[in-house]
């Protein structure tokens, strides 16, 4: 098992984590990397993977940070799984749509400007017609039931008490007659809110 930390590794935003197991590629999150704007589009635009090499992808919440480069994903060629719970499968399509058309309007405003500073022209990362495309590819999964990922890969969603469908994922591994227990936490929410669930804390895990 080898775990690759894409995004959100010495900064917040952009959560990306590749788990490699068993000759399968598992991208945990897809999130849209915020900052400076050429450092965001270059980052954004970049993945460190073939999109086409993954088999699944699993996604705690809908916040951007952690959602918002999934339509450039799938621009890119990817056309498996988006687990998930179905709350966030809603929100999510509802949030990629706003970011791509904040996409397409923030790329108009900035091509205006652009012949007056003798620029090219500057594509959106992604448009709001490839955001509806993501839609199709998520596979709603219940809190607390254990689903078949890639074959030796189990996913459990847990509640994350964050925003509303927010998960941790349990992941139960079995690779080369070992079975590993792997609890991705996704973002932790506090006690005793309103409208949302205490989370459920990592426990009965290896890692």
């Amino acid at each position: 098992m080898h775990i690759h930390f894409n995004g959100a590794a010495q900064t917040v935003t952009g959560s990306q984590y590749l788990l490699e197991v068993n000759g399968s590629r598992i991208l945990m999150e897809c999130g849209l990397f915020q900052g400076r704007r050429s450092e965001t589009y270059e980052r954004n635009r970049s993945f460190h993977f073939e999109p086409r090499s993954l088999q699944a992808v699993l996604l705690s919440h809908a916040h951007i940070d952690h959602s918002g480069n999934l339509p450039h994903l799938v621009k890119q060629g990817y056309t498996g799984p988006i687990f998930t719970t179905p709350a966030t499968a809603d929100l999510a399509d509802i949030m990629l749509r706003d970011s791509g058309h904040i996409q397409e309007a923030d790329a108009e405003f900035l091509n205006k400007k652009a012949p007056q500073a003798g620029g090219s022209p500057i594509e959106p990362l992604y448009t709001l017609a490839d955001a509806e495309q993501v839609a199709q590819y998520f596979r709603p999964t219940s809190y607390a039931q254990p689903t078949e990922v890639v074959p030796g890969v189990t996913a459990e969603f847990m509640e994350a008490g964050h925003i509303l469908g927010s998960a941790a994922i349990r992941l139960e591994i079995q690779e080369n007659g070992r079975r590993t227990r792997l609890w991705f936490s996704g973002d932790i929410g506090r006690f005793g809110l309103p409208l949302l669930r205490d989370p459920v804390l990592p426990h009965d895990v290896d890692y």
